[in-house]
């Protein structure tokens, strides 16, 4: 089977490629298979043209029933008691006097969840009776930014005396909010939540946009990994509070960069040799990867112990960078921009994302 250049992979990994197994990549009938040099000489058959089959209209979700939002009793004994002291109190009151449309269901369930550290809401943390419709987690792009923009224009109130700069607002509500606060951080929740495409509690959507605002992304710069050493020989293995220390919103990644700073783990990119090994390896496991995607924690330990690399960064480069380019490769779409197609598809089924 010839195979034609991955983008990235030298002649050497394709080469191990087609030796690690005679099965590893064979191409199932429901793959593409066709070549240029298998067509016959003989002048072909001339079909007629079948009609292309109308295509099906794209369901869409419609949007969630919308009410006022004093229609719940608690807005309207907050409204009654609001001061003018607090910025949280300022803010509540310009979004009840301004009687926003919010999500009667969301409105319904109005659930109040405290974090102090950058964690998102996740739905066991919410009673196991919240309305299925209610959707939790997950948020896109598009989401995010229709949060951030929410928030830009209701920042736009902390404009008042005595005048806070826009961090300093934005750190008064998110960062120095406290548990008993949670009925007006919904309210500042109803009003980020405001053209959402699904129905959320205001309580994950405050969470979200303090997620967005101040939780901390990328590479680890050597003042954070020297907090996490001390922290850790201070204080032990508490993943949360060294995760809310730095701002971080995982604390998965906290515990990962700790292991790679006390290990004799090799950092940086992949080279093309250990690219090599790793499909060499995988492909032993597995004969099949490609297909049922099935490999052992075990196996991807033991081939970061050969890499001296930590084994999820292992198994994150297969996944995201190698397996994906073997795919495609099989399926006759290497050539072809993926991202493209994609937006394509969105803008022709009118998707937002």
């Amino acid at each position: 089977m010839s195979m034609t250049m991955l983008p990235g992979i030298s002649s050497t990994i394709m080469k191990t490629v087609r030796t690690i197994s005679s099965t590893a990549l064979q191409i199932t009938s429901k793959m593409h298979t066709s070549s240029p040099c298998d067509s016959k000489t003989n002048t072909p058959e001339i079909k007629p043209m079948k009609k292309k089959p109308k295509k099906k209209p794209v369901k869409t979700q419609p949007p969630p029933a919308l009410c006022s939002i004093l229609v719940c009793g608690e807005h309207k004994t907050i409204q009654k008691e609001l001061g003018q002291d607090l910025l949280i109190d300022t803010l509540a009151s310009y979004i009840l006097t301004k009687n926003i449309q919010v999500p009667l269901i969301a409105l319904m369930s109005n659930i109040s969840v405290y974090r102090k550290n950058m964690n998102g809401i996740l739905r066991n943390d919410l009673p196991k009776t919240l309305d299925a419709e209610i959707k939790v987690g997950r948020f896109s792009a598009r989401d995010d930014q229709i949060i951030k923009e929410n928030w830009s224009v209701l920042q736009k109130q902390a404009k008042r005396e005595p005048y806070l700069e826009e961090n300093e607002a934005t750190t008064e509500i998110f960062l120095n909010t406290v548990k008993d606060q949670g009925p007006k951080n919904n309210i500042v929740g109803y009003f980020l939540s405001q053209g959402l495409p699904n129905a959320r509690l205001a309580t994950e959507v405050f969470q979200r946009a303090k997620i967005l605002l101040f939780a901390k992304k990328g590479d680890y710069s050597p003042e954070e990994d020297q907090v996490i050493i001390q922290f850790v020989e201070k204080e032990g293995n508490k993943w949360a509070a060294l995760a809310k220390r730095l701002e971080r919103s995982s604390t998965s990644s906290v515990k990962r960069r700790y292991e790679l700073l006390t290990t004799d783990y090799k950092g940086g990119q992949f080279t093309a040799g250990e690219d090599e090994i790793i499909l060499s390896e995988v492909f032993n496991a597995n004969k099949n990867i490609l297909m049922d995607k099935n490999i052992t924690t075990e196996d991807w330990k033991r081939i970061g112990n050969k890499l001296g690399r930590n084994q999820q960064y292992v198994q994150q480069h297969w996944v995201h960078c190698l397996e994906p380019r073997l795919t495609r490769h099989q399926s006759g779409t290497l050539h072809r921009d993926v991202r493209k197609v994609l937006i394509d598809h969105l803008l022709e089924h009118q998707m937002n994302y």
